[in-house]
């Protein structure tokens, strides 16, 4: 939480400072909320006492306040510079942001510079704070449970938490820097490049156009493929690539697998669709998969069999331990390994079937365990298109929407290529919220949300019972 704050209030100042002599308005408002920000954080860390290895409910919790603080400040940003003027539009926007969805309801080309820069720093914010969780708080929390994939991976780049944050900062922190220099080498010009290079990397789709690439050139282009390719890689195989370790990244299973999904995808864009080049079939697949939901037409209208496939691709979403979102390959694949293993053993009763991940065997209890969480996840996914079907959204849309918006991608049938909302109700804008939330840090703090409010409920009944039977006495 500590670290979200510290990054928000640091790159809230800048962008304040950086578009002054664009709209100083705006500026004075972002420093005015950016410098307390930092000065909260710097504080916060020198009076925190971490504990080596708190309880995972915390760690849970820690997650969800953060999100949670994160979204009410940046709407108070939004209504305090007069960028938006409704609560609830303010908090779905600021919701979008931090949890790297590519949806808004505002018009990206009508922001002054000062608020595009912000815009998109809400995504470079909410992607680190993802990576973070992914990379460092869940599996010191969660070690020895198959919800924290990548373990045996972690354990050699977490070595403790601080080194952990203070790596996966610096990898990600350079990766935004080289995708805007390269945006820029390709002649984007620095505002533009700035705004995409953090919303690549930290695969939040958020762009300065309302168009997103589909009025930029090839070389842009190029650029935001490669980026989206790196933003849906796991940081685990990052590290092994830092450390010369290139051996172990092509026996990556899951990496494998991610490289192949996009490929797959690109090919059958390429074909279903009229007159799109490789290129772009290649940028559009490369989206789906690493849920960035950046754009370079309207792929909503091409063949429903190439809408399905998409959708399938986003649903499964990126690696583990990645910025991007989606139930990760990880546990999709031992999904199918699971249901292929279930289905062996109706036909053969007495076949002894191992599954492994990594190279190592899975016990029966982590498979439960896995496949809780995977129904969980789809099971919020079919809530999502429920709530949204009963908000007046079409049934396809709702379903599409809902599927997108739990990965984390966002656009898609009923909202269109550039996710924007303005077709949709304000009830079916907040119903996008917690789903949002659910996406960007797993279903596990929203899990524990419902558990506690289910727990918080049960406890206020006994005691009204017991008041009641107080007052019959």
């Amino acid at each position: 939480m500590i670290d979200g704050i510290l990054a928000l209030g640091v790159l809230t100042t800048v962008c304040g400072l950086v578009g002054y002599f664009d709209d100083q308005g705006d500026s004075v408002v972002l420093v005015a909320c950016g410098v307390p920000a930092i000065g909260i954080g710097l504080a916060s860390r020198r009076g925190l006492e971490r504990s080596h290895r708190p309880a995972p409910s915390r760690v849970l919790a820690g997650l969800a306040m953060t999100w949670l603080v994160l979204v009410l400040a940046g709407a108070g940003i939004y209504l305090g510079t007069g960028t938006i003027d409704r609560v609830d539009s303010a908090l779905v926007e600021s919701a979008a942001g931090f949890s790297t969805t590519a949806l808004t309801t505002l018009d990206p080309s009508q922001l002054s510079v000062p608020m595009q820069l912000w815009r998109a720093s809400t995504q470079w914010v909410g992607g680190l704070v993802g990576i973070l969780a992914g990379v460092v708080a869940l599996p010191m929390a969660l070690r020895g449970s198959s919800l924290a994939p990548g373990e045996s991976a972690a354990a050699r780049l977490v070595a403790s938490p601080s080194s952990a944050r203070r790596r996966v900062l610096a990898i990600y922190s350079s990766l935004t820097l080289l995708c805007g220099l390269a945006f820029v080498g390709t002649g984007l010009g620095t505002r533009h490049s700035a705004v995409h290079a953090l919303t690549a990397i930290s695969s939040g789709g958020f762009s300065s156009t309302n168009d997103s690439f589909a009025s930029f050139g090839a070389g842009p282009r190029l650029v935001a493929t490669v980026a989206m390719v790196i933003a849906g890689s796991s940081y685990f195989v990052m590290w092994w690539l830092i450390r010369g370790r290139t051996t172990q990244v092509w026996k990556s299973t899951e990496l494998r697998l991610y490289l192949a999904i996009i490929a797959t995808g690109s090919v059958l864009v390429w074909f279903g669709s009229d007159g799109w080049s490789v290129g772009d079939s290649i940028f559009t697949a490369a989206s789906a998969a690493s849920t960035t939901g950046f754009a370079v037409g309207d792929w909503t209208v091409l063949d429903d069999a190439v809408l399905a496939v998409l959708l399938v691709i986003i649903a499964t979403g990126s690696m583990a331990a990645s910025a991007g979102g989606g139930l990760h390959i990880a546990r999709a694949s031992l999904l199918v390994s699971f249901a292929s293993r279930e289905l062996r053993r109706q036909l053969d009763p007495h076949a002894a079937v191992v599954l492994k991940t990594g190279g190592r065997a899975i016990d029966d209890r982590a498979i439960e365990r896995t496949t809780g969480y995977q129904i969980a996840h789809l099971a919020i996914c079919g809530t999502a298109a429920f709530l949204l079907a009963l908000a007046g959204v079409d049934l396809v849309g709702a379903i599409y929407t809902g599927i997108s918006t739990v990965s984390t991608h966002g656009p898609g049938v009923g909202v269109g290529p550039y996710g924007s909302l303005e077709g949709f109700s304000g009830a079916a804008r907040l119903m996008l919220i917690p789903f949002m939330l659910a996406g960007r840090l797993s279903v596990l703090p929203l899990l524990l949300g419902v558990a506690w409010i289910l727990s918080a409920k049960a406890t206020i009944d006994r005691r009204v019972r017991r008041a009641l039977a107080g007052r019959r006495r």
